[in-house]
């Protein structure tokens, strides 16, 4: 606890210096007049802060968040003294790092057993993050003196970013553009193909009774079949992307690495086979052994097994890592990353590893013009390719003021349409909503 007489001790330094003055001149109206600041202190003696009681407790929602997604904070402080407590101002301490929507302080007047809250929020890249004790000033009535005291809350006390908070709702849209081929030949599947003679051991489900029933023959009815394809994912984590819309706010690179992981659990989870590439990082910074290509980088081949999911989140880790520690350096944020010079993507080096068959999700922000051709050469090579491009610029509500966020947003919504030209699917995704609202609104 701190407490301070700062009023206390000018009223009083006041009283003498007009007593003083006063007997000195013989100004009686000085000397009267010394009088107004000694009331003053009167006032102090009698009225002194309260000895407070109070309970405080914080919660989050959500309780865990994914990278770039708003989490509120409620600071709820209750009186459990038997005293008003007439002006109480309380200030958190939101965690280092992150950044802050809103006002993380507030003042109260609480009656015996009443309470009230203060809301703000936080945004954070990938991590766990710590608050702080709060702090709160009282003060009497007459708001003459104050004290301050640091206390304990009670809740939430750590702030937890994941790439995966929740199960990722990658619905039929995203079915639709990647992970999913249609046979030719006849099957089992939905979509219906033809109809032959019935056979012994065909199932009861697909005989056609309705055919049946007019005709008195036997028949079975063939569907499309739908037979699972092998992705493969690659992310954009070269180091133009390591940059953020505002501070606090996650990197374009992380936004990418998020991207990936969901699209990777929402193939694994419908049985298809998936792989995975990143740029911008070795395969000596993954934890895990990891294959490589020729020029270095980590490639996880294409997989339905336990190993598969171990090295592919061991390359998103290795990717979070990097972006963060780019996040953290004092760096300035996107308006300072319009002028860079560009990294290559090795495209050939990619290919080797990419079988002919495979469809490939390219993520990148699109931040300046290596993934437009590796795009462009990835199609020509024959494969399905869909871009999945996170928007750091100017986009959305947090945008970023100025010249240089403002033609990075230009210049990426023009490769967004020269993809689109050369019949590339592309799904635009604004961080600041879900994944699967882009996915599905890009159909």
């Amino acid at each position: 606890m701190v407490s301070t007489l700062g009023r206390f001790d000018a009223a009083v330094l006041a009283g003498v210096v007009l007593v003083t003055t006063g007997a000195v001149l013989g100004n009686g109206v000085l000397f009267v007049s010394a009088t107004v600041p000694f009331v003053y202190v009167v006032a102090a003696t009698v009225s002194r802060p309260p000895d407070p009681s109070v309970a405080v407790e914080r919660s989050l929602d959500p309780a865990v968040a994914t990278p770039g997604q708003p989490a509120t904070v409620t600071l709820t402080v209750r009186n459990e003294g038997e005293r008003i407590l007439p002006d109480v101002r309380i200030h958190d301490r939101p965690p280092e790092g992150v950044r802050i929507e809103g006002r993380p302080c507030g003042c109260f007047s609480l009656r015996p057993g009443e309470a009230d809250s203060l809301t703000y929020e936080v945004v954070a890249g990938h991590g766990d993050y710590e608050f702080g004790d709060p702090t709160a000033r009282f003060r009497p009535l007459s708001g003459v003196d104050f004290r301050t005291d640091r206390l304990s809350a009670t809740g939430d006390g750590t702030f937890r970013c994941q790439r995966l908070a929740a199960s990722p709702e990658i619905r039929a849209a995203a079915d639709r553009r990647i992970g999913a081929r249609t046979a030719d030949s006849p099957g089992s599947g939905i979509e219906f193909h033809s109809v032959r003679e019935h056979r012994h051991g065909d199932a009861a489900g697909r005989v056609d009774w309705r055919g049946f029933a007019k005709t008195g023959e036997l028949t079975t009815v063939n569907f499309r079949e739908t037979n699972a394809s092998e992705t493969a994912i690659v992310v954009d984590a070269r180091t133009p992307n390591r940059v953020v819309r505002l501070p606090g706010y996650p990197t374009a690179a992380e936004f990418a690495a998020h991207a990936a992981e969901q699209v990777f659990d929402r193939l694994l989870a419908a049985d298809h086979r998936v792989g995975l590439a990143a740029l911008g990082i070795d395969a000596d910074a993954v934890a895990t052994t990891t294959p490589s290509d020729r020029g270095g980088r980590p490639w996880v081949p294409i997989g339905d097994d336990a190993t598969t999911r171990t090295r592919v989140e061991a390359v998103l880790d290795a990717v979070v890592d990097a972006a963060a520690a780019d996040r953290a350096s004092p760096r300035p944020a996107f308006a300072g990353s319009v002028r860079h010079h560009a990294e290559p993507t090795n495209a050939a080096a990619l290919r080797e590893r990419v079988p002919r068959s495979a469809d490939v999700v390219l993520v990148s922000p699109l931040l300046d013009d290596p993934p437009l051709s590796l795009a462009r050469t990835l199609s020509a090579a024959g494969h399905a390719v869909l871009v999945v491009s996170p928007d750091v610029t100017e986009g959305g509500e947090t945008a970023v003021d100025g010249l240089g966020p403002r033609v990075a947003g230009i210049q990426r919504r023009l490769r967004l349409q020269r993809l689109r030209s050369r019949g590339i699917r592309v799904v635009d995704w604004e961080t600041t909503d879900p994944l699967s609202t882009a996915m599905e609104g890009s159909a």
